[in-house]
């Protein structure tokens, strides 16, 4: 294998690889992202992901999994680049990294039209490790589109992407949906998760019938006013007087797992 070895932050391929880390814009910008971790990696060789680039962290610590999909990567000619643990260090998105990153390509799909299907939509999510939670709890339960406004994270930053474990792949991620897009954009109606009232989850009868957009909105403040203006019902879920809210991504996998049980039972 040949292997470029890369020993200064001043490096153009590492510079660029550090705003990709940094910059949300940068991702947009270049169609590309950066994945870490032998998951990652494996889940990129299943679904026949190009990666542009091999970033190997100078260790000799690999595990035999790790080499496998080295030598794997090296195979299908992707090109290598080691860097040394300072290096690597400031683009990974964990601080104890499998050693072994990827520079892979993403593409945003085409916008739907009055789209059937069960959505999750985002409202100013704003932590990418509950991005990518929510995504890898969406296509868990069988939602694969995900929808998010303009002032959530990105769904494809490094930290996101690594908390969505592959699940990223499997879905349909929209970004920059305005709420009030979203009846032109998806035949479904627009249930709310709202903590500070509406129905009951798991009381209230049939609302699973038809296409679910499931609204989620940001830590703390919950769903915009925007958001809830568009909401065709809002529901909480009873929890304990003890404990005050849950987070997020936890609120959202309770609803999303409440549409897919109701929905087995009418199989």
């Amino acid at each position: 294998m040949r292997v470029q070895r890369i020993e200064s932050d001043a490096n153009a391929k590492y510079k660029r690889w550090k705003k990709l880390f940094d910059n949300a814009r940068m991702i947009k910008k270049e169609g590309a992202t950066l994945a870490e971790g032998a998951h990652l990696a494996q889940v990129c060789l299943e679904r026949k992901v190009k990666a542009s680039a091999m970033i190997i962290r100078d260790s000799e610590s690999f595990t035999d999994e790790t080499l496998a999909l080295i030598e794997a990567f090296d195979r299908e000619r992707v090109p290598a680049y080691l860097l040394d643990t300072r290096l690597y260090d400031a683009i990974s998105p964990v601080e104890h990294g499998s050693g072994l990153m990827l520079e892979v390509p993403i593409k945003a799909p085409a916008m739907p039209q009055k789209l059937q299907a069960d959505v999750l939509y985002l409202d100013g999510v704003q932590d990418p490790g509950n991005i990518g939670t929510l995504i890898r709890s969406a296509v868990a339960a069988g939602i694969k589109h995900i929808a998010a406004s303009p002032t959530s994270a990105h769904f494809w930053s490094p930290k996101a992407l690594r908390a969505g474990m592959g699940a990223h792949f499997a879905a349909h991620l929209y970004d920059n949906v305005e709420p009030e897009a979203l009846g032109e954009l998806f035949d479904a109606q627009c249930l709310a998760a709202d903590a500070r009232g509406g129905k009951d989850l798991f009381a209230t009868p049939v609302w699973e019938a038809t296409p679910v957009v499931w609204m989620m909105g940001a830590e703390g403040p919950g769903l915009s006013d925007r958001a809830l203006k568009v909401a065709d019902q809002r529901f909480y879920i009873p929890i304990e007087k003890d404990c005050e809210s849950l987070n997020v991504a936890a609120a959202a996998a309770v609803c999303m797992f409440e549409l897919r049980r109701r929905r087995l039972l009418q199989k």
